[in-house]
């Protein structure tokens, strides 16, 4: 099984609002944090900043992921003070343009496309919440293949001309250079950021979760995970831990969580007592207990509200999805 495909396949994402920023040296703004931002530098450079991170300079071709950042900040010198980007535009106004121009004076112009992924359900949290703050793919890293470049000035050119058919396009595009930007993730872990995006590339717990993302109804034990990678029960609970940042009980729990809303949403709705069955729980009551804990409410609850979402052609109140200035950038 391919674990970060399954995962994938249940993240379902969409750029609910996105637009070009064109400006000139010297610049220093600072934006609100939303979930799931993703710039895009089309030419030029400056730096980026996020929350207390280390600034991070980014060149024109890179593209940034950032999960859920509670600020953020451009500017195109490190120690240049900056200001709120509300203070050169209003929310009116971007809506109506998706631009944001500013003149700093007679230095070197940067170019960007920002945006805003919706993460399309609660379960969705779950998966992200071992991602790193930054996710910086690099024009000149070792995924900058042709189609990479490709992908960045479609968008780009999708943003700029506000055609029809054009958020559609982006959305596709944008999900293409998430999934991208998860698999470049894969090796570039340390031990500072336990991730089950790092576990994968380990041989054995690695396939230690690829046994239980296969099989979430198995009746699974630590002892019966570690048999199958060939670890003692001790030696397999510690590196799994290290690696991913949770027990392996509690992500299989966390998985079966995650699957089982899933089915909630299918086309064709399965009973309870099915889904349960199918996610290793003998009775629909200790599966209900384990739902409320995991997910915030409880399974008949949650059915409702994903149908309510749906028949309003809406996503879940939990994706944020409203239309707001600092959702964009």
């Amino acid at each position: 099984m391919d674990v970060l495909a399954d995962i994938m396949s249940l993240l379902r994402t969409s750029t609910h609002l996105y637009g070009k920023l064109d400006l000139s040296a010297p610049f220093g703004f600072k934006f609100p944090g939303e979930k799931g931002i993703c710039i895009i530098v089309l030419r030029g450079s400056c730096f980026l900043g996020v929350d207390k991170e280390p600034l991070v300079p980014l060149m024109g071709g890179d593209f940034v992921l950032l999960p859920a950042p509670q600020f953020y900040s451009l500017r195109s010198s490190p120690k240049l003070p900056l200001r709120p980007v509300e203070q050169i535009t209003s929310e009116k106004d971007f809506h109506r343009t998706r631009l944001i121009s500013f003149d700093g004076g007679d230095g070197p112009p940067t170019t960007l496309v920002a945006g805003c992924f919706s993460f399309a359900s609660p379960e969705s949290e779950l998966l992200v919440k071992h991602l790193p703050p930054i996710i910086h793919l690099q024009a000149s890293g070792n995924h900058a293949t042709p189609w990479f470049h490709s992908t960045l000035q479609f968008i780009a050119a999708e943003a700029s001309q506000n055609l029809p058919g054009g958020t559609a396009i982006v959305d596709r595009l944008a999900e293409v250079l998430f999934v991208l930007a998860m698999r470049t993730r894969t090796d570039s872990y340390s031990s500072a950021n336990p991730s089950w995006l790092r576990a994968l590339t380990d041989p054995q717990i690695g396939e230690a979760l690829r046994q239980m993302h296969a099989e979430p109804g198995r009746p699974w034990t630590v002892t019966d995970l570690a048999r199958t990678v060939s670890m003692s029960r001790s030696s397999f609970a510690d590196r799994f831990r290290e690696l991913v940042g949770e027990t392996p009980l509690d992500h299989l729990t966390q998985w079966r969580m995650v699957r089982a809303a899933n089915m909630m949403c299918a086309n064709r709705p399965m009973k309870l007592a099915a889904i349960a069955s199918a996610v290793g729980y003998e009775s629909e009551s200790s599966f209900g207990k384990t739902f409320r804990r995991v997910m915030g409410m409880s399974p008949g609850k949650y059915r409702l509200a994903k149908r309510t979402d749906q028949s309003q052609g809406s996503g879940p109140k939990s994706d944020k999805s409203r239309v707001r200035l600092n959702a964009a950038f």
